[in-house]
């Protein structure tokens, strides 16, 4: 029976921890810089350490979670490929793209890694993909307003920890343009930030050229002082918009305007992250390598830096 080690129990890793639960896998370790989340996970019988290293190396399961900030990524993830363990991480890759690229040089040819793009496993997104696949054709432009306020996590607004808002917060989106449409070739990009207290962009638009030949363009914003949210695509013969995120009503229509399909999704965003974890557990079991993998979290690392980079250029960037 499958077992995982977990490092970093704050929010996004608690939540692992009962998603995992719940499915019947067993956590064997869990190991975070707080001691009394780890008093918690303790009366509950789990070996417990502050310090990851060790609970790598004392070992005892299968799989690990990494759910710490992006500043720790590239150290816990390359420590736990080279123990030989199937590891799971969480979005975003790294902090930058130095640090994404020692943890693809790292996995790739072992087909371990899983990067968390939960969009990957949403029904709303998989669905769309199906109707582009079967109905629509190939994307020509896709775009996505994300309009927000401003996070209390403390390291979120620090740029050294999290590698700003578009590699926090963004990375989702891109990945499912990538997803959709292939990898990206150009980048122009814009960054402002308007908040004052913090040392990363709360504004970002972002317009990429697709290797395929579409265009995406995104906007993200932590200023908007409340939140709305759409995304949508036009695609060879059709499009879709969506009115939200995860949740909300969408329409499907061919290039004249005639619904195809409309609806109201509301299914939570857990369901996606239960999949997803379903899916890694799954690729522990069979040896097989996550659909969600180093590849992913490289070229979305690339487009984020090309994105700053474009942003303190004011010029286009090319991805090689």
């Amino acid at each position: 029976m499958v077992s995982i080690g977990l490092i970093g129990v704050g929010g996004m890793g608690s939540t692992h921890f009962k998603m995992i639960n719940d499915l019947g896998v067993k956590v064997t370790a869990v190991s975070d810089i707080d001691e009394v989340r780890l008093t918690e996970y303790s009366k509950l019988g789990i070996r417990t350490y502050k310090d990851y290293i060790k609970m790598l190396d004392d070992g005892g399961f299968d799989g690990v979670i990494i759910a710490t900030p992006p500043s720790l990524h590239t150290e816990q993830a390359i420590y736990a490929l080279r123990k030989g363990y199937y590891v799971f991480l969480e979005k975003p890759m790294a902090s930058d793209l130095e640090g994404a690229r020692q943890i693809y040089n790292e996995a790739k040819g072992k087909g371990r890694l899983m990067i968390g793009f939960t969009l990957r496993f949403h029904k709303l997104y998989i669905m769309v993909k199906d109707m582009l696949d079967s109905k629509l054709g190939k994307p020509v432009a896709m775009w996505h307003i994300a309009l927000g306020t401003m996070p209390t996590t403390g390291w979120l607004k620090d740029k050294k920890v999290s590698g700003g808002i578009l590699n926090e917060h963004g990375v989702h989106v891109l990945h499912q343009y990538y997803w959709y449409a292939g990898r990206v070739k150009e980048v122009y990009a814009d960054a402002v930030t308007i908040t004052s207290g913090i040392t990363v962009e709360d504004n970002v638009t972002v317009f990429m050229k697709h290797e395929g030949g579409a265009s995406s363009i995104f906007h993200l914003s932590w200023s908007g002082g409340h939140s709305w949210r759409k995304w949508g695509l036009t695609a060879e013969k059709g499009r879709v918009t969506v009115e939200g995120y995860v949740t909300g009503n969408y329409v499907v229509s061919d290039l004249n305007g005639n619904i195809i399909e409309k609806g109201d999704f509301e299914e939570s965003i857990i369901h996606a992250y239960i999949d997803e974890i379903k899916h890694f557990i799954k690729c522990i079991e069979n040896h097989e390598r996550p659909i969600v993998n180093e590849e992913d979290g490289y070229h979305i690392q690339q487009i984020v830096d090309a994105a700053y980079k474009s942003a303190l250029t004011h010029s286009k960037v090319i991805i090689s």
